[in-house]
């Protein structure tokens, strides 16, 4: 059990805020307060946001104005100056050199931590973001992510560690809260014609709830989220735990034809290589025998090697890769972009059988 004198929260909160939680009970307006304790709207608006401290005088004028007692403010001024000095203090280099390396503004503009501009609150915010008790710990995390995830090397390794680090805590986090059946390889298995139907829906508010039910009948919850700044991640495939794997996909080209290649290749991860790794696709990662077996089961699965042997007959014009989706049962942009991956297509001709997403409609 927690030991409630070892908490120490990463928020403040003013004693103001118990003021007005007690006066909202209690139906007392803010001017009725002010005339009670002789402060003005301006001297009641400072005490309400934290900026007028409150002295032994001014905690017996609440006591008697709303309780409980002088001795439960001034404990509560004290709580909330020792937090505040505690939360927004100058930070270290060491603490500089991991926001640097952590995609700060991303993650604030995704609601993933508090918008403070305060370094020293965006250290405790990051900390509670990634469950961790300070930044040491940070380094085995990060030495472990990076083994698992193997990154290329480059200019940038750092913060796409961090970034993506951070794409991968968020996906988990969200995973944590949802339910689904247990694992069950088989199910998934099964349900590949399924899945492969869907890509015919071009609307991804129509296919991604579907997706999500099929996909959670065989013990997988699918995660859709944009990546921070610095993260080349296009999806990520692990076990968060015995009975449930994570897929998550990023959009990150908002095309059907990478959308469904990449989603059949986090599947072929979890198909074929179970609970070894955290796998991450994308373009700052090596294409290892995994990644490999990854893609081949991808490309298998949405146009099967029967067809693939007859795919180069059908890239004359529209009409012949309409004809040839048709028969395959996916939708024409897929077989396009397995044509421009295999190279009997060049790159960008007969784009316009793609569909492309927006994220107003993700």
């Amino acid at each position: 059990m927690m030991n409630n004198s070892m908490f120490q929260p990463t928020w403040i909160s003013p004693p103001g805020e118990t003021i007005l939680d007690i006066l909202s009970d209690r139906e007392i307006s803010p001017e009725c307060l002010a005339d009670n304790i002789g402060y003005d709207l301006d001297g009641i608006k400072a005490l309400f946001n934290g900026s007028h401290e409150i002295n032994e005088h001014l905690a017996h004028k609440l006591a008697e104005a709303i309780g409980p007692d002088a001795d439960f403010w001034l404990a509560r001024e004290q709580q909330y100056r020792e937090d505040v000095s505690r939360i927004y203090r100058k930070t270290s280099k060491t603490e500089d050199s991991w926001l640097a390396d952590l995609p700060i503004k991303s993650m604030q503009a995704f609601g993933w931590i508090s918008n403070s501009e305060s370094k020293s609150k965006k250290v405790i915010d990051c900390l509670d973001y990634f469950g961790i008790p300070d930044i040491s710990a940070w380094k085995d995390i990060s030495a472990q992510f990076s083994k698992e995830t193997r990154f290329r090397t480059s200019q940038t390794f750092d913060q796409e560690i961090g970034a993506t680090a951070a794409w991968v805590r968020f996906g988990e986090s969200k995973a944590s809260r949802i339910s689904c059946k247990p694992w069950d390889r088989n199910q998934l298995l099964s349900s590949l014609e399924t899945i492969r139907a869907l890509t015919h829906i071009p609307e991804p508010a129509l296919f991604i709830p579907e997706l999500q039910g099929i996909l959670n009948d065989s013990g997988v919850v699918l995660v859709i989220s944009k990546t921070p700044d610095g993260c080349p991640a296009s999806g990520m495939a692990k076990f968060v735990s015995a009975d449930k794997a994570l897929i998550m996909l990023s959009f990150r080209y908002l095309s059907d034809d990478h959308f469904w290649f990449s989603l059949f290749h986090e599947i072929g991860h979890l198909v074929l290589h179970g609970r070894k790794s955290t796998f991450v696709e994308g373009e700052g990662f090596e294409c290892t025998k995994e990644e490999k077996e990854a893609n081949e089961f991808a490309a298998l699965t949405l146009i099967p090697t029967g067809f693939r042997e007859s795919m180069r007959a059908h890239s004359a014009d529209y009409r012949s890769i309409l004809k040839f989706s048709k028969s395959v049962g996916i939708a024409p942009g897929i077989v396009v972009g397995q044509m421009q991956y295999e190279r009997i297509l060049k790159s960008g001709h007969m784009n316009k059988l793609k569909v492309r997403y927006s994220w107003s409609t993700i």
